[in-house]
């Protein structure tokens, strides 16, 4: 039975070699095509002067988001994260640095960021975005609470009116109560007035993670954000998002083997959901921007109303009901304006943002703090 068994072992010994001396072979990672879809360059990142705060016409705004993306809690713990992961990789690089001889090279310029740093500058992204609708937010408040306490001064004037004529026995008692009605509401509507605002600065002081005097101070300076901001000339970079779903792309390509085909589709639903989300937020700034328009137009009519209604009480030729409701209709249409210009900046920010131009190049490779925020603690 021995002399059996040798001889099959004799032909055994050959295939057990070779599997052994191709076992670095099958330790040696996968290496995607090379697919130029799943490479994004560095240098489709926005630079610090094409950033979208940048251009929008506020240094307000700027200084705002800029030093708000700077303070930010979750930006910084997920540095954090990441400065983490970098060590770990690179640990584990070392020790998988002969299997990498086995590995093709890179080709030149080929991008060799990780998902999760085009991750965290997609997060930039967004919470920039999110700091900016806090400080429209902000000045649509701020700008509500102006216009109520500049609309007591003519009810208040309006009221002395009807109070001497119906003195001079020219009108009936219910002119005087119909402007003191008016008096009491508008003083009633600056108090609310005055709480929406605080409550929007107090949103913004949180966004930015600045303080409330900081935000007072910055508030106390006129806005400059122009009525309609531009959209870039040029074409739009590719957004983060979408940069990163490439890299993962990439990755899974190595990790899995997947189908050069496979990889292509997932990319190309990846930038088509992308395109769809900038046309939608294109054509939002184009229905925005008629509403404005329209809201400038209505504006102007009724604050003319108002004056010629105005002039005609005093001069005794109009009755006081129909300067009620010309006043009426001019502060509405005021508050309506500013509503609308709020909504046009407003839709321009979320269109800057499906566009991808709140990160900048150094956003995929940020700066840990030295000390970490305390809400870091919990970090898994």
């Amino acid at each position: 039975m021995s002399g059996a068994v040798l001889p099959m072992m004799r032909a055994r010994i050959p295939v057990l070699a070779f599997a052994l001396a191709c076992g670095g072979c099958a330790a040696a990672p996968v290496v995607p095509p090379d697919l130029s879809v799943t490479n994004p360059a560095v240098e489709d990142a926005p630079q610090e002067g094409a950033t979208w705060w940048a251009r929008a016409g506020d240094p307000v705004l700027a200084r705002l988001v800029r030093e708000g993306l700077a303070h930010d809690t979750a930006l910084a713990c997920d540095a954090i994260s990441l400065a983490e992961a970098d060590k770990r990789d690179a640990a584990r690089a070392k020790r998988l640095s002969m299997r990498r001889l086995f590995a093709p090279k890179r080709a030149a310029g080929e991008a060799t960021i990780a998902p999760v740093h085009y991750a965290h500058a997609a997060l930039a992204n967004r919470r920039a975005g999110a700091i900016a609708e806090a400080y429209i937010a902000a000045r649509l408040a701020q700008a509500r609470l102006a216009m109520r306490r500049e609309a007591v001064a003519p009810w208040q004037d309006n009221a002395e009116i009807a109070r001497f004529r119906r003195e001079a026995g020219l009108v009936s008692a219910i002119d005087g109560s119909l402007a003191g009605v008016m008096v009491d509401l508008d003083a009633d509507a600056v108090t609310a007035a005055e709480t929406a605002f605080a409550q929007a600065s107090a949103r913004l002081a949180t966004e930015t993670g600045l303080g409330d005097d900081t935000i007072a101070a910055a508030l106390a300076e006129p806005p400059t954000l122009p009525a309609s901001l531009a959209l870039p000339d040029a074409p739009a970079p590719r957004p983060v998002g979408v940069l990163a779903r490439r890299q993962e792309q990439a990755a899974a390509l190595a990790r899995q083997g997947t189908t050069e085909d496979a990889a292509r589709a997932a990319l190309a639903s990846a930038t088509a959901m992308s395109a769809q989300d900038i046309d939608s937020a294109t054509r939002a700034v184009e229905a925005a921007r008629a509403l404005a328009d329209t809201a400038t137009r209505t504006l102007a009519q009724a604050e003319r109303a108002a004056r010629d209604a105005r002039a005609g009480y005093r001069a005794g030729t109009e009755l006081f009901a129909t300067l009620y409701v010309a006043e009426a209709a001019a502060e509405a249409a005021r508050e309506a304006a500013a509503q609308a210009q709020a909504g046009l900046a407003r839709a321009q920010v979320q269109a800057w943002t499906a566009q991808g131009l709140g990160w900048r190049a150094e956003d995929l490779t940020p700066k840990a703090p030295e000390i970490a925020p305390a809400t870091c603690s919990g970090r898994p």
